[in-house]
């Protein structure tokens, strides 16, 4: 009975010692693979790392010259703000040399001319109805009155001004201006080279359209209009323009023409309001202020 016991706890001890072999055999084993597994990952993923470590690295990197640190950023910040100021100056130093000119022309329209103006700046003007009406800073204390002809010094042509408009109310300190562009203003006009009438009855920005009164009269590029004194508000010989354009209607009954203005109507900001409209005196340029002009 005893000799059975024996054989049994043995037994027993050689299944518990075979039992801790085989789970440290497995437990090696484990260990091996797991080892070759994570060199096997190694081996796959990293060349990928690699290659998203470059990339991020390449974008990162533009980033930083995009947008820089915060020293760079301030940098680039103060050099826009100087750039802003250079621009700024820019526009404002070519507008001085713009005005320059145009007070040039505007101070010789009134010393050559024989007729007398008075120098008025627009004021209190919607930009989007310049080209329609607008005000000027003289009313009734200067002397202006409605009917007024308001004109413009120009520098491009054989004539000191171009016709701009009318006043049409006036005020104590002010005045309104509707231009020839304004849809009740038409105006009427002649040609200089053939005596044909003509009136206006369109406008956009310098180009002026218009119609011959008779289909068969005489109307060609270059030709020179002036109002032709009809209507009784402006009177004989301002400049208008000069002819760009004619054609006909599709059916044939109206000859048509474009002007092109020497007034920049939406530019607009100093006018010449003329006194005395009764009589007013062409504004043609002498030979000697043309001769003046070519040496220049």
């Amino acid at each position: 009975m005893a000799y059975r016991r024996i054989k049994k706890s043995n037994k027993s001890f050689l299944i518990t010692v075979f039992a801790l072999l085989i789970v440290m055999g497995v437990s090696s084993q484990t260990d091996a693979l797991s080892g070759a597994g994570s060199n096997i990952a190694n081996t796959i993923f990293e060349p990928i790392e690699s290659i998203t470590y470059s990339i991020s690295s390449e974008i990162m990197g533009q980033i930083e010259r995009t947008v820089g640190s915060k020293e760079t950023r301030a940098e680039v910040m103060r050099l826009e703000s100087e750039n802003r100021s250079l621009v700024m100056e820019n526009a404002r130093l070519t507008s001085v040399i713009n005005k320059e000119d145009f007070l040039k022309n505007e101070a010789k329209a009134i010393d050559e001319s024989q007729n007398e103006y008075i120098k008025a700046n627009v004021v209190n003007s919607d930009v989007s109805s310049l080209t329609s009406n607008f005000t000027i800073d003289k009313g009734k204390k200067d002397g202006i009155k409605q009917n007024d002809i308001i004109l413009q010094a120009i520098g491009d042509s054989n004539y000191y001004t171009g016709l701009v408009g009318k006043v049409t109310e006036v005020f104590e300190t002010t005045a309104r201006v509707e231009t020839i562009n304004n849809q009740a203003n038409d105006v009427s006009f002649i040609n200089t080279r053939s005596g044909d009438y003509g009136v206006i009855d369109k406008f956009t920005s310098r180009t002026i359209q218009g119609y011959m009164l008779d289909v068969e009269s005489e109307a060609k590029n270059s030709d020179v209009l002036m109002t032709s004194g009809l209507g009784g508000v402006y009177p004989y010989g301002i400049y208008i323009g000069q002819i760009s354009n004619v054609s006909m209607s599709q059916d044939t009954l109206r000859k048509n023409i474009t002007v092109d203005s020497p007034v920049d109507f939406s530019h607009i900001y100093r006018v010449l309001v003329l006194k005395g409209n009764n009589s007013y005196q062409i504004d043609e340029k002498n030979k000697e202020s043309e001769e003046e002009n070519i040496s220049e």
